[in-house]
Order: C-alpha cells, then sequence, then structure tokens
C-alpha cells in the first residue's frame, strides 16, 4: 500500500535552508585556511542536528581555530595553553563562583577555594598585605573576573565614582549607618563630591565606554561646559578629550605627566576629586605610564586643596576619613608579568628600570589584569583588586545567594579561577623571571628583523614606520594591506593570517593617517613566527611599493640585482598569489 503520510517538519525544513542561506549570505565570511568556514554547518534549528552534521561542523571549527592558533600574533593573547588534561572534568559539572569571593554561600558548586589562592598569590605579587581580612583594612579585597580587565575597570570605576561622592562605605564601624550620601555640612565646595575622570589618549577604549555608562563626568566635558578657552596646557585654551600622551602620537603611548598634573590642579582648585586611571601595557603601543612619578607629584597638590585626605560626614558625630582622589591601574596586559621584570632586575639579570605600579605605592587604590593575556586562560577572565578600606557598601545584600553582592557580576565564571590556579601551580618565581626575560628577548627580536626589512626600503622612500616603546612586547609597523582594498570585509593575507590588529594614527605634518598594525610577544610566540611573519611582510611590502609606482606613473623599479633590494627581484619572478598564506 503506498505511504500517503505528509512529513510535516519538510516545508520547516526547506525554510530553515533558506534562512541560513540567506543569513550566510549577509554576514561576513570567516576565513580559514584556504577557505571561509560554512555558515550552512552551524546554522541551528529548532530539529535536532544529527551527530555527523555536528561532527563536520566542530571538525571544521577545529581546523580553523588551530590554524590560527600556530600564526597568532596581533593581539595580548598567550596561546601556550595546556588545561584540558587537567580541568576536562569541569565541563561536565556546573560551577559557579557567585557571591563573594571570601564568603561560601549557598551555591557549593564552586571554586573558590581555588579563587582565594590565586588572589593572595597576587597580592603577595603586587605588596598587598594578606591575608584578606575585613578586620584589617589595609588588606586587600577582590576577585577573579568573568569578561576581563573591561569588567575590572567598570567595577573600579563604579567603586571609585561612589567612594569620592562620599557614599556609604563597606561595613562600616557604625553598622547601623544607612546613608547613602554624606551629610550637607560636607560641602564646602559644590564640587566636593562630584568627581573628575582624567585618562591619557592611548588609554583602552573600555574606559571611555565606562565613563560614559557610569555618568562619571570627564575633564573634557567639564572644561568645555564651564571653562570654555580655558585649558590650561593648550596655546588656544581649548579642551582635548583626553589627557596627551607623551609626544602625542608620535610619542611611545605614555601619558603626559606634565600636562596631567596641571589639569588635576585645575580643577583641584574649584574642589574636584581626581579619578586618574593609569597605564600599565597600553593597548596598542604597550606603554607604561610612570604611575610613580604622576603619585609623588600629585601628592603636594591634593595636600593644597584639601584631597589627599578629608573627612565624610554622615551624621553630626559619625564620620569617616577617606582620600578626596582615587588612582586605578590598568594593568591588563602589563600587570601579570611586569613584576618577574622586576625581580630579574634585583638579581641583576636585566639593567633596565622597570616601572612600579602595585600597592608598595601608598596612593594607588584598585588594580586590575587580565588572566587570558599574559598568563594565558583559555577564556576571558583577570583579578580585580583593591583594598578592604577602599570597599563600598554594595546597593542589595540578596539572602538567597548566601554571600554578600560584592562583584559586579552575580553569576561568575569559575573556571577561570581554576586555570589561573593550575598555571600558578605549575611555576615559580624563577620561571617565571625566566619566562619574562624571554618574551623580552623576543621583542627585541622581532623589534631588530622588522628595522632590518625597512631599511631594505629605505633608497625607495617607503617607510615601515617600525616603532617599539621601551620595554613594551609589543612592535608597531606600516599595515601591509593593499591600499586599494576598499571592503573591510576582505583582509589582507598577511593580516589575516596573523590576526594582525589595525590602527590609523594622525601624525603632525602629514596629510593623511598612517595604518599600522602591531604584533604582541606573548610566550607563545617564537623567532620562527617572526622570521615566518618578516618573510611574508616582504611579499606584501613589494607589491603595494610597486603598485604605487605604478599609480603614480612611474617606470618599474630596477630589480637587475639581488642586492640593491632582493625583496622585489624576487617578486618579479615568482607571482604573489597565495604566497605567504598557503593554508599548510
Amino acid at each position: 500500500m503506498e505511504d500517503t503520510t505528509v512529513n510535516d517538519n519538510e516545508p520547516k525544513v526547506k525554510k530553515q535552508k533558506k534562512e541560513s542561506d540567506e543569513s550566510g549570505a549577509v554576514y561576513p565570511p570567516i576565513f580559514g585556511p584556504g577557505h571561509a568556514l560554512d555558515y550552512n554547518l552551524f546554522q541551528l534549528s529548532n530539529t535536532p542536528l544529527t551527530e555527523a552534521h555536528q561532527q563536520k561542523a566542530l571538525e571544521q571549527l577545529e581546523v580553523y581555530l588551530k590554524a590560527q592558533q600556530e600564526t597568532f600574533l596581533g593581539y595580548q593573547l598567550n596561546e601556550n595553553v595546556h588545561y584540558s588534561k587537567k580541568l576536562s572534568f569541569m565541563l561536565d559539572i556546573h560551577t559557579n563562583n557567585i557571591g563573594d569571593p571570601f564568603v561560601n554561600g549557598n551555591c557549593t558548586v564552586n571554586t573558590k577555594i581555588m579563587e582565594r589562592a590565586v588572589l593572595d598569590y597576587f597580592a603577595r605579587l603586587w605588596h598587598a598585605p594578606t591575608p584578606s581580612t575585613p578586620e584589617n583594612k589595609e588588606s586587600y579585597w577582590g576577585y577573579v573576573l568573568s569578561m576581563g580587565s573591561t569588567e575590572g575597570n567598570l567595577y573600579a570605576l563604579y567603586n571609585a565614582r561612589d567612594y569620592l561622592k562620599g557614599k556609604a562605605l563597606y561595613k562600616e564601624p557604625n553598622s547601623d549607618l544607612t546613608f547613602v550620601r554624606p551629610m550637607k555640612a560636607n560641602l564646602h565646595s559644590k564640587n566636593a563630591f562630584h568627581p573628575i575622570a582624567f585618562f591619557s589618549q592611548d588609554t583602552h577604549y573600555s574606559i571611555t565606554k565606562i565613563v560614559r555608562a557610569l555618568e562619571i563626568r570627564t575633564f573634557y566635558e567639564i572644561g568645555e561646559r564651564e571653562y570654555k578657552g580655558q585649558c590650561p596646557i593648550t596655546s588656544d585654551g581649548h579642551w582635548p578629550k583626553e589627557v596627551p600622551s607623551e609626544n602625542g602620537n608620535e610619542g611611545p603611548g605614555s601619558v603626559d605627566v606634565d600636562k596631567l598634573i596641571q589639569l588635576v590642579e585645575f580643577f583641584a582648585r574649584s574642589g574636584s576629586p581626581p579619578l586618574i586611571i593609569l597605564n600599565i601595557g597600553t593597548t596598542f603601543k604597550g606603554a607604561y605610564d610612570n604611575v610613580e612619578q604622576v603619585g609623588h607629584r600629585l601628592k603636594p597638590i591634593l595636600e593644597k586643596y584639601n584631597l589627599y585626605e578629608r573627612k565624610v560626614e554622615h551624621a553630626p558625630d559619625k564620620y569617616d576619613i577617606r582620600t578626596g582622589y582615587w588612582i586605578h591601574v590598568d594593568g591588563a596586559l602589563g600587570a601579570s608579568y611586569l613584576p618577574f621584570l622586576e625581580k630579574a632586575r634585583h638579581r641583576i639579570l636585566i639593567k633596565e628600570h622597570i616601572p612600579k605600579f602595585d600597592f608598595s605605592l601608598p596612593f594607588i587604590h584598585s588594580i586590575v589584569t587580565s588572566a587570558h593575556k599574559y598568563p594565558g586562560c583559555p577564556m576571558p577572565g583577570g583579578i580585580y583588586m583593591t583594598k578592604h578600606k577602599y570597599q563600598i557598601k554594595p546597593p542589595d545584600d540578596p539572602e538567597y545567594i548566601g554571600s554578600p553582592d560584592t562583584t559586579f557580576a552575580g553569576s561568575r565564571n569559575a573556571i577561570s579561577p581554576a586555570a589561573l590556579w593550575c598555571y600558578y601551580a605549575n611555576t615559580s618565581d624563577e620561571i617565571e623571571i625566566a619566562k619574562a626575560i624571554k618574551v623580552e628577548e623576543t621583542a627585541k627580536y622581532a623589534e631588530t628583523k622588522l628595522k632590518e626589512l625597512e631599511r631594505n626600503y629605505h633608497r625607495y622612500g617607503y617607510k615601515l614606520w617600525v616603532e617599539r616603546t621601551p620595554l613594551a612586547i609589543t612592535i608597531r609597523f606600516r599595515d601591509p594591506s593593499n591600499p586599494n582594498n576598499k571592503d573591510p570585509n576582505t583582509k589582507d593575507p598577511v593580516v589575516l593570517k596573523y590576526s594582525l590588529s589595525q590602527m590609523e594614527i594622525k601624525v603632525d605634518g602629514e596629510n593623511a593617517p598612517r595604518k599600522y598594525v602591531h604584533i604582541f610577544i606573548m610566550q607563545s610566540v617564537t623567532k620562527k613566527i617572526i622570521d615566518d611573519l618578516v618573510h611574508d611582510l616582504a611579499n606584501a611590502y613589494d607589491q603595494n611599493l610597486l603598485s604605487k609606482q605604478e599609480n603614480v606613473g612611474d617606470q618599474s623599479v630596477s630589480v637587475s640585482s639581488t642586492t640593491e633590494n632582493p625583496h622585489i627581484h624576487r617578486v618579479t619572478h615568482v607571482p604573489l598569489d597565495k604566497r605567504g598564506y598557503s593554508g599548510n
């Protein structure tokens, strides 16, 4: 008998396939070795994918990720990660570090025992008093982040804002206090509890996003609104949006301390408490702000305007003493390895001066670092650290989690603390010192090789702009992308192969901005990868130089001798197609 059963799912499957094809055509393609990932393999529907289908998708993703991992250079990610053997069991357990890391809470499937050990380790590394105890207000408090340093920056600035606004500290000695704002008697200045943020032009983009989200006023905003034309650091009185870096865009990327001090003093005169964000390893140039100098130079100014310490009254006979400023250190990159370079210097293994940034400096309020950058956590994470005396009272105390709500997130990633614990349980000061020295040496090697490449193009007036900030583990240089490519979704083969980060920088005296890329020398980067990159860059620059000369109508460059320019000689005889990016 003929089967006349109607398959109700067939129209749905056809519709979903049509939608998948349309989505795949709309979204930018993700290119893997030799081809783009097939979006149709990954499209989900209201019916299960077969095991074979899932396996095919996962295999394609694995091939793609491992290929990119082998040549990854453009971002601050350590790809030398080996955690599956020790931590694979955690993928079959839902773990959650909800609540304060030092309070057990009612969610018992957590890794807080590891989190506390990791936090103690970083507290010692950053010279903060341990252990973390509320009774010792000088001791540290912190937690392991789920988002990375952006979360830490957000929580630091949230705490800083409320601390400088005079809001209640966490666990006041007078526990019956319910105030959320200081008494009006504190208002000796209309600006006394209205903090102003200061950060440099090289500061991570998350800070701009955070001050907007938290409605923290910046010196630019207040200057433009209330003191237009009165900026003390510009010849015409206009207000820059950020504190200038040394020598502007052409400089190393560290904040101009003189200009920062002038700006802070301008607003301190009117009683505004400064919220200062400093960097230890800027995003693009890897620069280190002179945190120690900033703090020492600020002290007499803050004392002069009664901002170094001040009394915050909550009732006629109840008050606390706190600072009228906050200095936050964004050490997303550098705060994890600079301490080991400092240890190397003490052992006379290196000669360079290592900038201080940690709690050994009495004016530091908070520090953040990323776990996925230098140490190499396999997912985003990080460390936020402050001191108990700077903690602000949480807006709520949710009884049902059995723990104070002292962290930014509710549910918190429990795998990152476990991965960090595994990393530091398997190392020592001697090992970390050796790693830090090796990374610094590899950075010098990369700088040398790129400058050697740059010299090959000097006679043609083609500059590669190879630059490295002192002690930085990043080197920036000319973007090898074809300047004629205007499609943002079509990446240059070299940029794609090495996952290079791109950025335009305006340089004084030049009409068009320079197009840069940069590489980061993480623990996973070898000299061979650097050599491969330089080889591929030579091919790309050769093509761009020849294209440039064709565009201006010049005759072809003479390539009769390999000693004149071996790279151009090679390109004229070998097709460029797929050179340096064969996918092998």
